[in-house]
């Protein structure tokens, strides 16, 4: 008899005992959580606006004639000198114009000569009388319409001239060829865009400012730049324009900086990141916590301050906040931290009020 209850008492003794290490190991696990420490924000905040590089003197160049595009000389990223030849418009109709007003010039000249020299004959005649006042005067006529044609004549040869040589493109000064906008056989009309030439020692950053900041921004403005194409490496730049007008398509204020200092690698048209710093209206420190730290229930908003019970655990505490507005750095909290409290900032919704965490 006593065999036969042993066998049940043995299988009650050995489950709870395996019961009892299933509890243990569960007690064991502790759930790892991210952290953020709350923290005053300074009497300046930071922000950062995108911008793109641009030569100190950039030039639209184009033809101040229309016509064919016969040949272009250049290459985007090539560099010219002052007075380089760029781009030649087909030239044979301003060639035979110019050839046709050179020829009227010469048959005027010839007819002014005539004329003179007709006037000349007759206003001799006419002071020792041996021709009519009426005779002079036609003379006289006949010389001033000439010269008046030839003046004419001569006019039109020197704007022939002038369109002639507006068929060949040269460069203004020295500089890099940014763009290309055109190809060769090409028609182009007068002022159309042929090519950008970017010339000037010091390089630019244009950025664009929202209507929100842009009466933070003051000239000779402090900023710091970088490039997403030089990774790791900050430039310094001041503000040396200011746009006072809006621009209808990105709905921000112009604004060019200046970039000081070596300036080698950055090229013409990179992305750029600008951080402008600004001082705050309220110059005393501002208690800010990240917005996925904070939860709401029915008593109102919480935070779980993390506090240390050794070296890698924590007990995590629910504690009620008061907060502030919204900003770009988190809430402002107005009660119910003091500043140097780490904060978990994931899975709010699974901690309890005196759970132990490890952080991570």
């Amino acid at each position: 008899m006593r065999l036969k209850l042993a066998f049940p008492l043995l299988f009650i003794v050995l489950l709870g005992a395996q019961c009892s290490s299933k509890k243990d190991t569960a007690k064991q696990v502790v759930k790892p959580v991210k952290y953020e420490k709350a923290a005053r924000s300074g009497g300046s905040t930071g922000r950062t606006f995108s911008g793109a590089a641009k030569a100190g003197v950039q030039r639209i160049l184009s033809f101040r004639v229309s016509g064919t595009l016969q040949r272009i000389y250049v290459r985007v990223g090539q560099k010219v000198k002052k007075g380089a030849l760029i781009a030649a418009l087909e030239s044979s109709d301003y060639q035979l114009s110019y050839e046709e007003s050179d020829a009227s010039v010469k048959n005027a000249d010839a007819l002014e000569k005539q004329a003179k020299s007709n006037y000349e004959r007759v206003r001799v005649l006419y002071e020792n009388e041996n021709t009519s006042l009426s005779e002079y005067e036609s003379a006289k006529a006949n010389f001033e319409s000439a010269k008046a044609n030839e003046k004419a004549a001569k006019q039109k040869r020197k704007q022939a001239r002038s369109q002639l040589s507006y068929t060949r493109l040269y460069a203004p000064s020295e500089g890099i060829i940014n763009n290309v906008y055109v190809e060769e056989n090409e028609n182009v009309s007068t002022g159309s865009q042929i090519v950008t030439l970017s010339s000037g020692d010091n390089l630019e950053v244009l950025v664009g400012i929202p209507e929100s900041f842009i009466t933070q921004i003051s000239d000779n403005q402090k900023v710091e730049v970088q490039f997403s194409a030089l990774s790791g490496k900050v430039y310094d730049g001041k503000v040396s324009e200011i746009s006072y007008a809006i621009d209808q398509q990105t709905s921000t204020y112009p604004v060019t900086l200046k970039l000081e200092g070596n300036t080698q690698g950055i090229r013409p048209g990179m992305a750029a990141d600008v951080n402008f710093t600004f001082t705050r209206e309220n110059s005393l420190a501002t208690l800010m916590v990240s917005p996925k730290a904070v939860g709401e229930d029915q008593q109102g908003n919480f935070v779980f301050v993390l506090e240390k019970e050794n070296e890698n655990i924590y007990i995590a505490r629910k504690r009620a906040i008061q907060l502030g507005k919204l900003t770009g750095e988190g809430f402002e909290v107005q009660s119910g931290l003091d500043g140097e409290e780490l904060i978990a900032t994931a899975g709010l919704q699974t901690l309890l009020d005196g759970m132990k965490v490890r952080i991570q």
